[in-house]
């Protein structure tokens, strides 16, 4: 059975983007840091992939579909929203049942893929596992939380941690 993951980079003051889904200020951290959870080596581990609407359309703004070849669901509740990849289906008021089952069928990680509302409902539905957060070290006073704007109480425990020389910080946290 896989492992839930989510596995993010957030600005120093927590926010995964502007608040007009801008990530420019990660443009000078895109050097690989040297860590077990750089893209490449992460991505290896992932066999599936989970995200909502907003950040599936975000994706595909960057051009083609980033994540081909891997199982997905997309949660969205519009029902006018329609997802083209092949092996990727959107899910709504049956997507607990259809992660379910992903997760039992899936070796390795599911990862899910940005979205603070997405992320916030998994914590609370105690269906992650682990997160991967690397803090860059840019403010950008503003922007969409990485866990959403809903409150929630849950434990974690650090299990790694990796510092570079540039100022970011890799934090992987397990729950508790």
């Amino acid at each position: 059975m896989a492992s839930t993951i989510y596995y993010l980079a957030v600005s120093l003051d927590g926010f995964l983007a502007r608040e007009d889904e801008g990530v420019e200020w990660l443009a000078n951290y895109m050097e690989p840091l040297g860590t077990p959870y750089d893209y490449e080596p992460f991505y290896k581990t992932v066999s599936a992939v989970v995200m909502g609407r907003k950040t599936y359309e975000k994706v595909l703004s960057f051009g083609e579909y980033a994540y081909q070849g891997k199982p997905g669901l997309v949660l969205s509740e519009n029902s006018d929203f329609k997802v083209e990849e092949v092996g990727v289906e959107k899910v709504s008021a049956n997507w607990k049942e259809k992660f379910a089952s992903l997760k039992a069928s899936t070796e390795g990680r599911i990862w899910l893929v940005g979205g603070g509302e997405v992320a916030n409902i998994f914590v609370r539905e105690n269906l992650l596992d682990e997160i991967v957060l690397t803090i860059i070290p840019e403010t950008i006073g503003v922007g969409i939380p990485w866990l959403g704007k809903t409150p929630l109480l849950a434990g974690w425990v650090l299990s790694e941690h990796y510092f570079s020389k540039n100022g970011v910080a890799q934090l992987v946290y397990s729950r508790r």
